[in-house]
This record gives C-alpha cells, sequence and structure tokens, in this order.
C-alpha cells in the first residue's frame, strides 16, 4: 500500500491500516517533508523497515508493488488523485469529500468500473 497525503488526518488513516497484519505500507507521499518524515517513522516502528518517500504522488502511483492508495490530500485533489490512481491500477481508500463536483462523481465511479477497482 502506499500512502498519499499524511497530515493530520492522512497519518491517523495511515496508524490505522499499520495496525492491520496483512497491509504493508511501502510508499508514502507527501509535499512537507516534516510530515514525510514522520510518516516514514510511523511505518519503520510498525513494519520494522522504511520505505520509499516522495513529494510528487505520480511516484507513487507508478509503483508496481502496490495494490491499493490511502488518499488524504487537500481536498480538491481527492478525485483526481483517485481517478489517476485505478487507471494506474490501484485500489483506494480516499477521505471525504470524495469529489468536488457531481460530474467528477460520476467520473470516478465510471473509472471505477471501466478499471475493476475498489473504490
Amino acid at each position: 500500500m502506499g500512502a498519499i497525503g499524511v497530515g493530520g488526518r492522512g497519518t491517523y488513516d495511515l496508524e490505522a491500516f499499520l495496525r492491520e497484519p496483512d497491509v504493508q505500507v511501502v510508499a508514502i507521499c507527501d509535499v512537507q517533508r516534516s510530515r514525510r518524515e514522520r510518516a516514514g517513522e510511523l511505518v519503520e516502528r510498525a513494519h520494522g523497515a522504511g520505505c520509499a518517500a516522495t513529494r510528487d504522488f505520480r511516484e507513487v502511483l507508478g509503483r508496481p508493488d502496490l495494490d491499493a492508495v490511502l488518499l488524504a490530500p487537500g481536498d480538491r485533489w481527492h478525485g483526481v488523485m483517485a481517478i489517476l490512481a485505478m487507471r494506474a491500477g490501484k485500489d483506494v481508500f480516499c477521505e471525504k469529500p470524495s469529489t468536488m463536483s457531481v460530474e467528477e462523481g460520476r467520473q470516478l465511479v465510471e473509472t471505477a468500473a471501466q478499471y475493476g477497482r475498489i473504490f
């Protein structure tokens, strides 16, 4: 799993996923270095090993070793990143709001169906 957006809510969600025995976080992303470093420490404590860290979400979505991503960036990015993640073959856990408009919501649902992804 990868985590994109590890501020307050993203860190809360990340900690919940790290408690699951069948989840291994291998990449984290946030534009703020301090958030990336804090999230990396959480992953290292949970798994006994670190993970990749980047400020560019596209690097996370391009990883072939990810099945799913946690999305908790700024609100206006949720829909866009979710659609891009599903196009990249990832399942998505996303914080609300999922999208910023009805049209974007329709695109998200259509993308999930087209690519057979879980949102």
